[in-house]
């Protein structure tokens, strides 16, 4: 055997040995150690795979590189791998594949696919329609219990979530109550599931943002609920492991959001869309700056005949960028929460205006005594200070009013709040120190 032939064979075993290793790890694990590989060695481990397995796989991948494989892998293998998916995970897996490549797979997918995956790709994709799941267990309110068994039997389509439960419908698709499981297997079989139903059954619209359903999960603990259009008409199932997907992406969206970024960037995410998505608010931030060195321009005499106040600008705008964004981050996680209700928001003004005024105390006087030791002027010490206290108070009143603003104007608190409020906190601060420290100059031996 040749050196060339040695390595081949090298290779080969290699990758034997990395895919005997895959082939015994979980569906989520397999997709962790996959997408951090080029696409074609993707290609290349899932070509061993069975149709099943790689819809499990694929599911779990980032969204970019579910894009790319659909994209790029053989058409007649995409036909056979979209059917193995829940519905939900093939819409979302499908929605941002190119029009035409989306045409070519779905003229290969049979016709119930296609309708379920093309009713769900027609709802937004932060609502309940966007994020449900069309496979359901429903049976009839006219059916025996022993029919009802029979008809769940017959359903192919189960997991733990939807099994624990079995929705009961009427003739036109309308959702009439909840069928225990427990019901199905003790009770009387000849006895009607209108009998033993529970009529009251909790039920989300397929128009219901997916934000809000994330909150009732977590209040009250569901496994899964069931989705209703606006005729009442059973459409699909909401379950927790997608209430899951929707927590990490509010909370990762809302994160980006308030530094400008889309709340849709990840690591795996191509340069050239990342700059297109961070550079507009970037340049808004830039605007900001220069307002704000704008502010210390207008005392340019100030800072002429006192150089060593140029020293505490940042002391003063930092610790009022800081205070704002401590404030702000409560405030938009309980507006996503849902735990500041519209007559509340005067009541968290409040309390953070306390905050803000004890905080800017400690924090000014901290800040006023450190200043009289090392330049020696009281009057420096008492100007910082009281600049700080007041700028504190700027910080706590905008970290609220901000994004409460944005909420009222029907925008998304989160949207780059902490921009505004850095903004804010700079401007106030730089114009409340250098005004008190021009007023020093004047009246008071600075």
């Amino acid at each position: 055997m040749d050196e060339r032939e040695e390595k081949i064979q090298t290779v080969s075993n290699a990758f034997d040995r990395d895919l005997n290793r895959l082939k015994e790890m979980h569906p989520s694990d397999i997709a962790e150690e996959l997408e951090d590989r080029e696409l074609s060695e993707i290609r290349q481990v899932l070509r061993e795979f069975g149709d099943e397995q790689v819809a499990d796989i694929l599911t779990e991948l980032p969204q970019e590189i579910q894009t790319d494989l659909l994209e790029n892998m053989r058409l007649d293998r995409v036909s056979e791998i979209i059917p193995e998916m829940y519905s939900d995970d093939a819409a979302d897996a499908l929605g941002q594949v190119s029009p035409e490549r989306l045409q070519d797979i779905m003229d290969q997918l049979p016709d119930e696919h296609v309708e379920g995956i093309t009713t769900l790709l027609e709802y937004p994709e932060d609502t309940a329609g966007g994020i449900m799941r069309s496979e359901v267990n429903a049976v009839l309110t006219s059916m025996t219990l022993s029919e009802a068994r029979e008809a769940v039997r017959r359903e192919e389509d189960q997991d733990q979530h939807n099994a624990l439960y079995i929705y009961v419908i009427d003739e036109n698709g309308r959702l009439q109550g909840v069928l225990k499981l427990r019901d199905l297997l003790f009770r009387d079989l000849r006895l009607k599931v209108s009998e033993v139903m529970i009529s009251e059954v909790r039920s989300i619209t397929v128009n219901a943002d997916q934000e809000e359903i994330a909150n009732i999960f977590q209040k009250y603990n569901y496994l899964a609920l069931p989705v209703v259009d606006d005729f009442g008409k059973l459409v699909g199932l909401v379950t927790s492991d997608d209430v899951i997907d929707v927590i990490q992406e509010e909370a990762t969206e809302d994160m980006q959001r308030m530094v400008g970024l889309s709340g849709e960037e990840m690591v795996t995410t191509p340069w050239r869309r990342s700059v297109k998505n961070r550079l507009p608010w970037l340049l808004v931030n830039l605007g900001t700056a220069f307002l704000a060195a704008w502010v210390v321009s207008m005392f340019e005499d100030t800072l002429l005949k006192y150089a060593m106040l140029a020293a505490f600008l940042p002391i003063v705008g930092g610790m009022g960028g800081n205070a704002g964004a401590q404030t702000l981050t409560i405030v938009v996680r309980s507006l996503a929460l849902g735990e500041i209700e519209d007559n509340e928001w005067r009541r968290v003004l409040v309390k953070e205006i306390i905050i803000g005024v004890v905080a800017g105390m400690v924090i000014g006087l901290t800040v006023g005594l450190i200043s009289w030791l090392w330049q020696g002027s009281w009057v420096l010490g008492a100007v910082v200070s009281l600049a700080m206290l007041l700028n504190m108070v700027a910080a706590a009143l905008s970290g609220v009013l901000v994004p409460i603003g944005l909420r009222a104007v029907k925008v998304d608190p989160a949207l780059a709040s902490s921009i505004m409020v850095t903004t804010v906190t700079d401007v106030v601060g730089f114009f409340l120190f250098l005004s008190l420290a021009s007023l020093a100059l004047n009246f008071l031996q600075l």
